[in-house]
């Protein structure tokens, strides 16, 4: 290193290098935090380090008669002691605007991941399977019946149609519901939307900065956000009970139509 420069991490890189490496990908080589040019700080303290180490290796060589290894760190140690830091650094500072959308892109990114988990959950859980299979046997059902000329079987209600109205529209369930199937409800409409919201809100914030350059960062940090993600102990557990609730609630709410459907065929 010529020019040693610390993280807020506390780690230590080479000023060129640690450039050259942000301006591929905007995050800590070895934490994978969001790293940012103006976040970098001289590491005096490792700089005087190199130049006490590069002085013995330079001595020890010279009373060792090695010229060659003398004047490779003779010259070494010159180019530390004349480094500093280059005029356009401060064009590498990262604009208030450019910090806004870097932190809305990376916001993005979870709850993305977060709404994506969801969706996956809601749509493969058991009560929206089960409203399929209890569709299809229905369906079958009615298709016996007509070919068997049985013309009192009488088609019933979607179950997965009602499902989906309940669990993605703003509609008051009925009124004969018990407090189960409506806390059910409840708990499955604020999981999806404690996933979704944030998303949108982040993706609306970002688009409003600029949609182009938002585009492209959520782009760029997407793969490094859900790696850093998938190693946040809290959002594990967060995706989890998230999850969970998902999972529950949606099976409560296929009984409570299943039970509406016997009810309406009796």
């Amino acid at each position: 290193m010529e020019l040693p420069m610390v993280t807020p991490s506390g780690h230590s890189y080479d000023f060129t290098s640690i450039t050259e490496w942000l301006a591929r990908r905007p995050v800590d080589p070895l934490t994978l935090a969001p790293l940012s040019p103006s976040e970098l700080y001289p590491n005096r303290v490792l700089q005087d380090e190199i130049l006490e180490q590069l002085e013995c290796l330079a001595t020890k060589a010279e009373d060792e008669g090695d010229l060659e290894l003398s004047e490779a760190a003779r010259n070494k140690l010159t180019h530390v002691r004349a480094a500093s830091m280059p005029q356009e650094t401060e064009a590498l500072n990262i604009p208030r605007l450019q910090r806004m959308i870097d932190r809305c892109a990376v916001g993005a990114a979870w709850c993305s991941l977060l709404a994506w988990e969801q969706l996956l959950v809601f749509t493969t859980s058991f009560g929206a399977i089960l409203c399929l299979l209890l569709d299809a046997r229905n369906s079958l059902r009615l298709k016996l019946a007509m070919l068997v000329g049985r013309s009192a079987w009488s088609p019933k209600q979607p179950l997965l149609a009602a499902f989906l109205k309940y669990a993605l529209l703003p509609n008051a369930p009925p009124c004969h519901w018990a407090w189960p199937g409506r806390v059910a409800l409840a708990a499955l409409r604020g999981m999806l939307v404690l996933s979704v919201a944030p998303m949108c809100v982040t993706f609306a914030l970002g688009g409003a900065l600029s949609v182009a350059h938002f585009s492209a960062k959520c782009n760029e940090v997407r793969a490094v956000e859900f790696e850093r993600a998938g190693q946040n102990g809290w959002f594990l557990r967060l995706l989890q009970v998230c999850s969970g609730v998902t999972g529950l609630s949606s099976f409560v709410l296929f009984l409570r139509l299943c039970l509406d459907q016997r009810d309406s065929c009796k």
